[in-house]
């Protein structure tokens, strides 16, 4: 990555690349710590409670989560600022502000709702923590939007390692006492209270002050501003977890709990996609309109690296999916395999997708952006409705892969008419080569442990783009890096 980033055959370069590859690398270290968090968690959750406490906890985090307590700020926060550095502290401020508004009204008014339609108390009591841990991590990511325009996305990494970690300790010592889902929501609303607080005492540092919540800037025109990437954000969220809801409403805990064990697995493959935009938004968003080149060039490399892991994840997850489920979650949750190998085939989707969706904010087009979202929602709550009754959670997963299909077919013709044509399809080429052998070689290991025939198969992955990017460069120009460097390059 760090080559690719670097060097592009005497064409359009963003300036400090080295910084770039810092940022991308910080964001992947950071999305990793939170996977493995979240997935630690499901774990001793489905081990210790079985789908009925795991499907209590994701209920409760799902539903708050798609309220937007930070009502769509970092996006914004970190275009604005990357454009107009010296007025980062108002931003801040009045981000917070918005943040601490919206989340204390969510968090009275959840919890009041979920009482006056008849909830259990545990439920209530379940929600109101829940969505007190979500108003201090939209605090957070307020403050994580700064260190993105800043581009010093390495703070990011350093309070996420911390909150992360304080975060499966915490539900491992509670769930070891003899807790259940209510003690572990507590421990995730402690490690989010961890992480704003040290979110904002390095923001303030950089300030050279601690930012106060308070209108920075004028209310309204911001709350206008916002109100785009807050119901991009928000909708988008919708049509990727409103199906969880649903069950929960209509199959019961037990439903939720199994779907989830799948969903988890496949959401947080959005680390490979983020941790590279991540890096170039603020210079896409510089970049455009000035420099149109120096945006596609961005936008095509992202894409390209985008389809060097995405190829062979799907690849691995799809032919591992039985003994995955089995070695994580334990014989219990094998109903979920099925719905788990058709949740797979969106991986790659929602990767070009996150490429798609921040390079239109880079130019814009966030209103476009938001209508796009906005009929992929209505048509997944609407296809849920039908598809949930009938097939429980596998109905739930078909609806999730028509959605995010049909948005990313939305995003590219958006993104085409503002941008011109990108390598979209050309992008996977030779990954989908290289994952021919892989596959192979994951099958050839079937009867050993599903960490063998993972490294097996990568390895496999590994040896053929090697020999593929090898053989793209001329043989008196022939080094590893050179090779990394003509594979993901746009082809103009």
């Amino acid at each position: 990555m760090s080559t690719a980033l670097s060097a592009a055959a005497d064409g359009h370069r963003p300036p400090a690349p080295r910084r770039a590859v810092s940022n991308s690398t910080a964001q992947l270290a950071t999305f990793a710590f939170r996977a493995a968090a979240g997935v630690g968690v499901i774990v001793l959750l489905a081990r210790s409670g079985g789908p009925s406490a795991l499907g209590i906890v994701q209920f409760a985090l799902t539903l708050t989560g798609l309220l937007p307590f930070y009502y769509g700020v970092p996006t914004l926060l970190a275009r604005e600022v990357a454009r107009r550095p010296e007025e980062g502290r108002r931003w801040v401020e009045t981000g917070t502000l918005l943040a601490l508004l919206l989340g204390t009204l969510f968090t009275v008014l959840l919890p009041l709702g979920a009482l006056a339609v008849g909830a259990s108390r545990d439920m209530v009591l379940a929600l109101g923590v829940a969505s007190l841990g979500m108003v201090l991590d939209g605090v957070a990511r307020v403050q994580f939007a700064a260190f993105w325009a800043w581009e010093r996305l390495e703070l990011e990494t350093l309070v996420t390692a911390v909150q992360e970690t304080a975060y499966v300790v915490a539900t491992a010592v509670v769930l070891g006492l003899g807790g259940g889902p209510l003690e572990a929501l507590m421990a995730f609303t402690a490690s989010r209270a961890l992480g704003a607080c040290g979110g904002w005492l390095l923001v303030g540092h950089h300030l050279g002050g601690l930012p106060v919540p308070r209108a920075g800037r004028p209310l309204w025109p911001t709350v206008r501003q916002c109100t785009p990437f807050a119901l991009g954000d928000t909708l988008t969220l919708t049509y990727a977890r409103f199906d969880t809801v649903l069950l929960g409403l209509w199959k019961g805990p037990a439903a939720v709990g199994l779907y989830q064990a799948a969903t988890n697995l496949v959401l947080y493959f959005n680390v490979v996609p983020r941790s590279i935009n991540r890096a170039l938004f603020p210079r896409m968003g510089r970049a455009w309109p000035a420099r149109p080149e120096e945006f596609r060039w961005m936008r095509d490399v992202s894409l390209r690296l985008v389809a060097l892991i995405g190829v062979p994840v799907t690849v691995a997850s799809l032919l591992l999916a039985p003994r995955t489920i089995d070695f994580l979650y334990g014989p219990g949750f094998a109903p979920a395999v099925l719905t788990y190998q058709l949740l797979v085939l969106i991986i790659p989707v929602r990767m070009v997708g996150h490429t798609l969706s921040l390079s239109l904010a880079a130019t814009d087009r966030q209103t476009a952006r938001t209508v796009a979202v906005t009929v992929a929602a209505v048509a997944n709550v609407a296809l849920n409705c039908w598809l949930i009754p009938r097939w429980s959670y596998l109905g739930a997963a078909v609806a999730t892969v028509v959605c995010e299909v049909g948005l990313l077919v939305a995003y590219a013709v958006l993104l085409r008419r503002a941008a011109g044509r990108s390598e979209l399809l050309r992008a996977n080429g030779w990954p989908l080569l290289a994952g021919v052998p892989m596959g192979a070689a994951i099958l050839l290991t079937a009867g050993q442990h599903v960490l063998v025939s993972a490294a097996v198969g990568a390895a496999s992955y590994a040896a053929v783009i090697a020999a593929l990017a090898m053989a793209s460069v001329p043989r008196d120009r022939r080094t590893p890096g050179r090779a990394l460097t003509a594979l993901v390059s746009p082809a103009r």
